[in-house]
């Protein structure tokens, strides 16, 4: 090799000069020497190639999808009739991660909802004051879960199990939801001077009835908001539940230091107009004040300081002792000491009698007399109840079998009781899972655990009949810690073996803790999901005993819960998630840093880049130019 590089002649290390230099030129950052117009030529022939390259794919992608989307519109349009029909009632939580993992191959899915989005309910009290826009917390359900699922707008008013038909909308009184008040649009318009902004009657907007056959039917409803039928609640109280409801609470907000603002106001009108009530220390509850305080902080304090430093005022009603209390309880004290430093007022233990126009009456806990507190606008975040669709569903099954007035009863793979053939499923709030109680079985469990039939159990035993029965009895999570301690409390005689009788104290122990799920979105979302993987791996419709083909029941994995409590500060509890989490014995979180975690846990669930790139620039907006305190 050295010898063919000797015989190389001069002349031919002079040819590879150049190309040497221009290399040790391009290394050493000491490119060599070109013209202006050749640097100009070079950069716009670049320019040029990634421009046509960029546009180019643009176009591609876009002719793709539109080709991709009317082939699966017509495949679709042609296989209508021909596989079993799934319905899903409802675009909510539950609906969607149903909808959007369900096998359409295998199944015909049809969506039937007066609402033709979903909403990101979480984000509701951000939009109530401007930090976060309308738009960036719905996406079109069409465009969320594609045209191999067909959807219907319509309000589903009625089931018959026995033909399995729904019937959706109704003559009469209006059964449809709309984005508006449907109150106003009965009455006439006393705009005068014909105004673009006037309400009208047109005839854009009409359903007739009509009636849809089912092979399975998936009611995803929901719930709405209960008002323990106190007086006044529902003529004078704000709900947060749907986006109309944020729009209304930010027009009022924006009334409430408009009219403060007139000149003949006197100074107790004006405390009373700033004055704003949340009734509920839940999550919505404390997130919609911890919005409220960070908009008066951060926005009106620049356009009204006088009455940010002299009259305004936000009060946070809770009947229990403690706000957040599905929460740690360290988290609750932190929320309340915050609370006390962005001057939220925290009424513990206090109790709503009623509400009026211009104020709420209420009752101290212990005390017999009645308060008044003035106030302009009264934000409603506490409880929820079944939808009259639910109710009607109960009924038409039977109310010996749905005996549970919040919500469909379901069995464990989320079937409603009482439908012999199972082809009716219930997720989200407007379900409940019965529970089965271990005593209940005790005998067949003890027989099953009792291999040696000496008539009791070993520490082995009592381990193996936990760990083999935990799925199908979540209530002996609270063994599977700690099997021996509980072994030996129960073992009083400390003979070493668990009689029939010390058995049925311990699990008696167990079955206390039985709990409803929470009424949250990711409860909703692990149903919706759990179901589409139920339905995409069943073989046999018509038979309902899922054990038979290997199916497992639904278990809820909980992620654990968080909220923003104003202030940039957020708390997060990590109590109860899952045994990876376990692991690491993750603390309750709060702080700065729990509330990067927070915001970065909604940039995540936003379920198309549209909505993420629309909630990130609000959020930079918001940071920059404040929020947009116009009524609109």
């Amino acid at each position: 090799m050295m010898n063919s590089y000797r015989n190389l002649s001069f002349k031919q290390l002079k040819e590879m000069k150049p190309i040497i230099t221009r290399n040790l030129a391009w290394f050493s950052k000491h490119p060599t020497q070109q013209t202006f117009g050749a640097k100009l030529k070079r950069r716009l022939k670049n320019l040029l190639i990634i421009t046509v390259v960029g546009v180019g794919s643009f176009y591609s992608y876009r002719a793709y999808r539109s080709y991709k989307w009317s082939k699966e519109v017509s495949e679709s349009d042609s296989t209508t009739g021909t596989k079993p029909r799934i319905v899903v009632l409802g675009t909510g939580w539950g609906a969607v991660p149903l909808l959007k993992h369900i096998d359409t191959q295998k199944y015909e899915v049809v969506c039937v909802s007066p609402r033709n989005y979903f909403l990101m309910t979480p984000l509701l009290p951000s939009v109530s004051v401007g930090t976060v826009e309308t738009r960036t917390v719905i996406e079109s359900i069409r465009s969320l879960v594609g045209p191999k699922i067909k959807y219907v707008e319509a309000h589903c008013v009625d089931v018959d199990t026995k033909t399995k038909v729904i019937t959706c909308n109704s003559d009469g009184t209006n059964t449809v939801s709309r984005g508006d008040d449907v109150k106003t649009l009965l009455e006439p318009s006393k705009r005068a001077g014909g105004a673009s902004s006037r309400i009208i009657k047109d005839s854009a907007r009409t359903r007739p009835q009509f009636d849809m056959k089912y092979d399975i039917l998936v009611v995803a409803v929901g719930s709405e908001n209960n008002t323990f039928n106190i007086p006044g609640v529902e003529e004078h109280a704000h709900f947060l539940k749907e986006l109309l409801d944020a729009r209304r609470i930010r027009s009022a907000i924006s009334d409430a230091f408009e009219s403060a603002m007139t000149p003949s106001q006197t100074a107790e009108e004006r405390k009373r107009l700033l004055h704003f009530v949340i009734v509920g220390g839940g999550p919505t509850g404390v997130e919609f004040a911890a919005e409220l305080a960070d908009f008066v902080r951060e926005d009106l304090q620049y356009y009204f300081p006088r009455l940010v430093a002299n009259d305004v005022k936000i009060t946070l009603i809770e009947a229990l002792d403690h706000v957040l209390s599905m929460m740690d309880k360290q988290i609750s004290d932190y929320t309340e000491k915050h609370f006390r430093r962005e001057n939220i007022d925290v009424l513990m233990n206090t109790f709503v009698k009623s509400i009026k126009q211009r104020e709420v009456v209420v009752q101290f806990k212990g005390s017999n007399e009645l308060t008044s507190i003035p106030c302009s606008v009264v934000v409603w975040a506490t409880g929820i109840k079944a939808r009259p669709i639910t109710n009607r569903i109960r009924e038409i099954i039977g109310l010996k079998a749905q005996s549970n007035r919040m919500g469909i009863l379901t069995d464990r793979y989320l079937r409603a009781k009482g439908v012999t053939d199972g082809s009716i499923y219930a997720i989200g709030d407007c379900a409940t899972i019965e529970q089965p109680k271990l005593v209940d079985q005790i005998q067949t469990l003890f027989e099953e655990a009792d291999t040696q039939r000496r008539g009791a159990l070993d520490l082995q035993q009592f381990k193996a009949l936990v760990e083999r029965k935990i799925h199908d009895f979540p209530q002996l999570e609270i063994f599977s810690k700690t099997i021996e301690k509980t072994f030996e409390e129960a073992d009083k005689e400390k003979s070493g073996f668990l009689t029939l009788a010390t058995l049925h104290s311990a699990l008696e122990k167990a079955d206390k803790k039985i709990r409803a799920l929470p009424a949250t979105a990711q409860v909703a979302a692990q149903e919706g999901r759990y179901i589409a993987d139920l339905l995409n791996q069943v073989t046999d419709l018509k038979s309902s005993d899922y054990q038979q083909q290997n199916l497992q029941s639904f278990r809820y994995k909980h992620m654990g819960a968080l909220a923003y409590v104003g202030g940039d500060s957020a708390v997060l509890d990590f109590s109860g998630t899952k045994p990876i989490f376990d692991l690491f014995n993750l603390q309750p979180l709060s702080g700065r840093s729990a509330a990067y975690l927070w915001k970065s846990f909604y940039f995540t669930e936003m379920f198309t880049g549209r909505t993420k790139t629309l909630l990130a620039f609000d959020w930079v907006r918001t940071r920059l130019y404040g929020r947009d305190i116009s009524r609109y």
